[in-house]
């Protein structure tokens, strides 16, 4: 379900519990409730607001709780920018022995901008980068 209309089945959500609980409260006739029709109906709206307060808390809590964001892919940018005789070296996940270690899992997305001028030199690299050998890049 899209963020959007989860949004706006929490904001409804509110809406009819207060709706319901207001036309409930002052429907009910309780003995403790005051006796002028502005009273009651001022004791109906303070109810309504609370029951609407807790359940939007509630429905809140769910709208913005998005579970398909653990499940999104991972992305990662890398920029870099060089001018002169710089180098710039940048790797996105793991730079080592094989296997990838611990944390070497490489992002599902790894957007790479570059910008080089006069003798300046950028590597990036979007996964691993075991070049083999002793486990030096």
């Amino acid at each position: 379900m899209s963020l959007s209309a989860r949004w706006l089945m929490a904001v409804a959500t509110s809406m009819v519990t207060f709706g319901v609980c207001l036309w409930l409260a002052h429907s009910v006739s309780w003995g403790w409730l005051p006796e002028g029709e502005a009273e009651q109906w001022g004791v109906a709206a303070a109810f309504a607001a609370v029951a609407a307060g807790a359940a939007g808390a509630a429905a809140s809590w769910w709208a913005g709780h998005d579970p398909s964001a653990r499940q999104r892919p991972s992305r990662r940018i890398l920029r870099a920018r060089s001018t002169n005789r710089a180098r710039i070296d940048q790797a996105s996940g793991h730079r080592g022995g094989p296997g990838g270690g611990p944390s070497g899992a490489a992002p599902d997305q790894v957007q790479m901008d570059a910008d080089a001028s006069g003798h300046s030199r950028i590597r990036q690299t979007g996964g691993d980068d075991y070049t083999g050998g002793d486990g030096t890049p």
